[in-house]
């Protein structure tokens, strides 16, 4: 590329160098050779003039041997002139009284001669082929009156290779001119144009390369010494870009990773929450079968010992002896250890005891939201929570209201197909008394027929095996527990809405 334009600019300088000289040297030869055949022109009617002025008297010019004699001496120096004739005018006719070819004779007309005979000298320029000449008549005055002419034929066969000479000579000098002003147009390119061109070449083929800190060093006081300080400017704000640019990436990768490291944690925490759930719900199944065994079980057994009680009161003392009161001990003793079993099963299905106080229900949805967030991207449906501003308080378990809305959200989302929206909705009714959380989905719906079990243990409208159909139940039953209620609207193929209202912390019910 840097050759293409040195080439190209000592190119075009020649070209337009070799233009403007040869046309200055054509046209200065053209006027040249004009004014050189002018001052010939000139020459020639001045020798004529000369010649006719020699002549003092008609003694002279009727004295043809004498004229003669001049005649042949001027052409012997003057060798320009080719032929020359003395004529003398005697009323319109005109002699030879002597000339230097007398078989040819000068083709004057009678029109020439009557111009002569007014005092005018006549000349014109012949070209015959290659041969030029001018042919000059002038007129021989004596006492006042016009006596004869001379007549001139000067050759411009001389001039006309002097000036052949000199076209060769000058157009050979000016290619000559031409072609070392080429060369040192070529020199002054290479210093003034290409060596900044490369200096900028190589500096950016080394930032290319990744060397950020190459600079151009351009020292010429010229529009390149300014581009190579602008070029070097913008290096400089590009390397500062660079790095404030590097800067934001590993603030925005360190800013990824922790939320990456937040997101795992939330994942960590749901997976405990969801463990924490199934574990619940097995609880409160393990809770429901222990109190109907404790029922179903502990009712005989009190009637057994009542009976065994009875039967010591009832069977006589000395009877009571031996291996029938050891026998009613033993049996009195697998009574009571049983009994003791079943309430320990019963106390360890019991939901530990935690104290109640005020929980702001804004706030705890919105971190169960934050929890279930990363399930609900995964599955590609949108989660939206929007509610009143300063909600009231409401009095119970954080932790188990906390189930209530992940069974909730959770069974949306399993509910809602990728590309739905589940909303959580928060508001206050009755006057302030109740805060109300609504959950809605753009699932499948429920079938009327099953509305009425969606509250039953062990019952689910989700395919085998995706739930135990426990999670209602527990919430129903958590939501009873704190003095609300739950409510469901769904229409088939159009989502469900469920609805928990719970009093406020300052209008408990009682």
């Amino acid at each position: 590329m840097r050759r293409r334009v040195r080439l190209k600019l000592v190119l075009l300088s020649g070209v337009l160098l070799a233009v403007v000289s040869f046309g200055f040297t054509l046209l200065n030869l053209w006027l040249s050779h004009g004014w050189v055949e002018e001052d010939l022109k000139e020459r020639a009617i001045a020798f004529a003039r000369e010649i006719a002025v020699t002549i003092g008297d008609r003694r002279e010019l009727e004295s043809d041997a004498l004229l003669s004699e001049q005649v042949r001496e001027i052409l012997t120096i003057r060798q320009t002139v080719s032929q020359l004739d003395i004529l003398a005018i005697a009323d319109n006719a005109t002699t030879i009284v002597a000339t230097s070819h007398p078989e040819v004779r000068l083709p004057f007309t009678r029109q020439d001669v009557s111009r002569v005979r007014r005092g005018e000298v006549v000349s014109r320029l012949v070209e015959q082929g290659r041969e030029r000449y001018w042919e000059i008549l002038a007129p021989i005055t004596l006492s006042g009156t016009v006596a004869g002419a001379v007549a001139a034929k000067f050759s411009l066969d001389r001039a006309g290779r002097l000036a052949q000479r000199t076209r060769t000579w000058t157009l050979g000098f000016t290619a000559v001119s031409v072609l070392v002003v080429s060369v040192l147009v070529g020199l002054a390119v290479h210093r003034v144009v290409d060596r900044p061109l490369r200096a900028f070449v190589e500096t950016i083929g080394l930032v290319r390369s990744g060397d950020t800190g190459a600079r151009v060093h351009v020292q010429a006081r010229d529009e390149f010494g300014d581009l190579a300080d602008h070029f070097n400017e913008m290096l400089d704000r590009l390397g500062r870009f660079n790095d404030e640019l590097g800067r934001r990436v590993a603030e925005a990768t360190a800013e990824l990773d922790r939320r990456y490291q937040e997101v795992d944690r939330l994942n960590r925490l749901l997976f405990e929450m969801q463990r924490r759930l199934g574990t619940a719900e097995r609880l409160a199944v393990s809770g429901r079968i222990m109190a109907e065994v404790a029922h179903e079980v502990g009712t005989p057994l009190h009637s057994i010992a009542g009976h065994l009680e009875l039967l010591r009161q009832a069977l006589p003392r000395e009877q009571m002896a031996g291996d029938a009161a050891r026998r009613l001990d033993v049996i009195e003793g697998q009574v009571a250890r049983v009994t003791a079993i079943i309430g320990q099963l019963l106390d360890s299905t019991r939901r530990p005891a935690e104290p109640a106080g005020a929980v702001d229900l804004t706030q705890l949805i919105r971190e169960v939201a934050d929890l279930v967030q990363p399930g609900f991207a995964a599955a590609r449906v949108g989660l939206k929570v929007s509610g009143a501003a300063h909600l009231p308080t409401v009095w119970g378990h954080a932790s188990q209201l906390q189930q209530v809305a992940l069974n909730l959200m959770t069974n949306a989302l399993d509910a809602t197909p990728p590309g739905g929206q589940v909303t959580v909705t928060l508001r206050a009714q009755a006057g302030g008394r109740e805060v109300v959380m609504d959950v809605t989905d753009t699932g499948h719906g429920i079938p009327g027929a099953q509305r009425k079990q969606i509250f039953d243990p062990f019952f689910s409208t989700k395919a085998p095996g995706l739930g135990t159909g426990l999670g209602l139940f527990i919430s129903a039953r958590i939501v009873q527990d704190h003095k609300g209620d739950v409510l469901v609207d769904s229409e088939e193929g159009h989502g469900s809405t469920f609805t928990v209202v719970l009093p406020a912390a300052g209008a408990r019910r009682p």
